[in-house]
């Protein structure tokens, strides 16, 4: 009888503790992995930051210094700025991506936050609806 009333009191005690973490600590664990370090894995794979630095730098640093006559001056020009737009287009391609990435993050992340207090209902709920069998 006493091994019985111990091991209730500690199944109560563990579900206790589960409880207290997941709407405690366990929720501002879920904010932290499903939206601070999303995002900064974001910022870190597209890095927005850098390419906002040097949005009107040129491709690949294909740039050429003008020299000789004017013909040879001309074409350096040209070719510097087809240069500066090719790289203004592809990292603000990447930019935009980052920012939908982010955005999709935050809106996601926002969702799973909302949820996480309700996600220990789904248990019993499914367990009431095994027994008054919905979904035969």
């Amino acid at each position: 009888m006493y091994e019985e009333a111990l091991s209730d009191t500690i199944l109560l005690m563990v579900l206790w503790l589960c409880i207290r973490w997941w709407y405690s600590d366990g929720w501002r664990w879920a904010v932290q992995r499903a939206i601070v370090e999303r995002l900064q894995w974001c910022n870190e794979t597209f890095s927005i930051t850098a390419l906002m630095r040097t949005l009107f730098s040129p491709f690949k640093q294909t740039h050429r210094n003008p020299g000789g006559s004017v013909d040879i001056r001309i074409h350096v020009f040209v070719d510097n700025i087809v240069s500066r737009f090719v790289g203004f287009f592809a990292r603000g391609f990447v930019i935009f991506m980052g920012l939908l990435a982010s955005a999709l993050v935050l809106v996601s992340g926002a969702l799973f936050v909302i949820f996480w207090p309700l996600i220990p209902l789904s248990i019993p709920i499914s367990l009431a609806m095994m027994v008054f069998g919905v979904g035969r």
